[in-house]
């Protein structure tokens, strides 16, 4: 009897174990395809666009230089002197300031020599003016009376008949006139004058040095017009006009200027490859800015309405995006408007739309994901 309770009770056990078995496996694999579905969806970072007017900002780096670098040189010949003050580099003038002259003592002498002459010849063909031009007589004795060989030759008077200038040229009075008219100007290049305010970059020629024409002397940068060449792709250049405010900052952005576009470049640089863009520089702030000086540049080059700025790693080989709609990548065209370093001003894309702003491994459309907010 013992025994066969025994085996009914095995046998039990054995069946509600297998019940319990099956139940178990059952529930397991009812669970394991829903657990398979949430493996495959990938999470994906978007952006909500938000169209709306976007300030286009094109930046970039530029030395600060003078708008006028000259190097002057001596039109004559002689010993070079020195001016108003010292020719050294770091020397500071103004305009009208006598910067430095070439000796020309032997060139007055003989100019005052050449004057002489003239005014022999002159008194000379006066006589003849007397006789055969007595309407003239007046204003040629006046002339003459006026000339100094210490001063500049007066004006010519005026020669009313033909027959009067042919005279006056048969006795050349009119060559030598304007010979000595030019040795006048020509003494003037002896003293050479600031033709603006400025300092002084270099000098090439010592003070009692023999200068000889088209000899350098002196280079020389005005202090009040400094400007910044930023290099700009040929791209970013498009938006760019002349007039556009920009402001600069100098490497630790410490210290902020204003400036506007004053020239563009026709030309793109062979060396960079990109288009300067000339930015003068507010006047009064030459007591912080110098010459040779880097400085970063923002130009405001006007405004894109209905756009939005997204991610340049949102940015497709084919330069398109990816935007989530029910839960589904699809792709979508856009115009790019601006690249910035980071950045890309874009349009063409819907507001509300989801921008996927990172790359996707293994992305292809109508996978799905499941996106998450950036």
């Amino acid at each position: 009897m013992k025994k066969r309770q025994v085996i009914i009770l095995s046998i039990t056990s054995i069946i509600v174990l297998s019940i319990a078995f099956r139940l178990a496996t059952g529930k397991k694999d009812a669970e394991k395809p829903t657990e398979t579905s949430n493996e495959n969806k990938k999470f994906v970072k978007v952006q909500e666009i938000k169209n709306d007017t976007i300030t286009i900002l094109v930046n970039g780096y530029g030395r600060v230089s003078s708008s006028r670098n000259i190097t002057l040189t001596s039109e004559v010949q002689g010993i070079l002197q020195s001016g108003s003050s010292d020719l050294k580099p770091g020397g500071t003038f103004s305009q009208g300031q006598l910067l430095f002259k070439v000796n020309d003592n032997e060139a007055q002498l003989a100019l005052k020599a050449r004057k002489s002459i003239y005014l022999n010849l002159v008194a000379s063909a006066l006589a003849d003016v007397k006789i055969d031009f007595p309407d003239s007589y007046s204003k040629w004795q006046n002339f003459l009376d006026k000339i100094d060989v210490h001063s500049s030759l007066p004006e010519l008077p005026e020669i009313k008949t033909s027959k009067e200038r042919t005279f006056l040229a048969s006795r050349n009075v009119l060559s030598e006139y304007y010979t000595i008219k030019g040795d006048e100007e020509r003494l003037k290049k002896y003293q050479i004058y600031a033709p603006f305010n400025g300092s002084i970059v270099d000098v090439t020629s010592e003070i009692g040095a023999a200068v000889n024409p088209g000899a350098p002397i002196t280079t020389i940068i005005k202090t009040m017009g400094l400007e910044v060449a930023i290099p700009i792709n040929a791209i970013d250049v498009s938006l760019i006009k002349i007039g556009d405010k920009v402001d600069l900052h100098n490497q630790d952005k410490t210290a902020v200027f204003s400036g506007k576009v004053v020239r563009i470049a026709q030309n793109i640089n062979p060396n960079t490859q990109l288009i300067d863009v000339f930015i003068s520089i507010d006047a009064d702030v030459k007591s912080v800015l110098y010459n040779g000086m880097y400085l970063e540049a923002d130009i405001y080059a006007g405004q894109v309405y209905g756009a939005d700025e997204i991610p340049r790693r949102a940015l497709l080989n084919d330069g398109k995006v990816y935007v989530v709609q029910d839960s589904i990548m699809i792709k979508k065209e856009i115009e790019i408007i601006k690249k910035n370093k980071n950045t890309v001003v874009v349009k063409k894309l819907t507001t509300n739309d989801l921008v996927i702003v990172e790359p996707v491994p293994g992305a292809i459309d109508s996978m799905v994901v499941i996106p998450i907010k950036n």
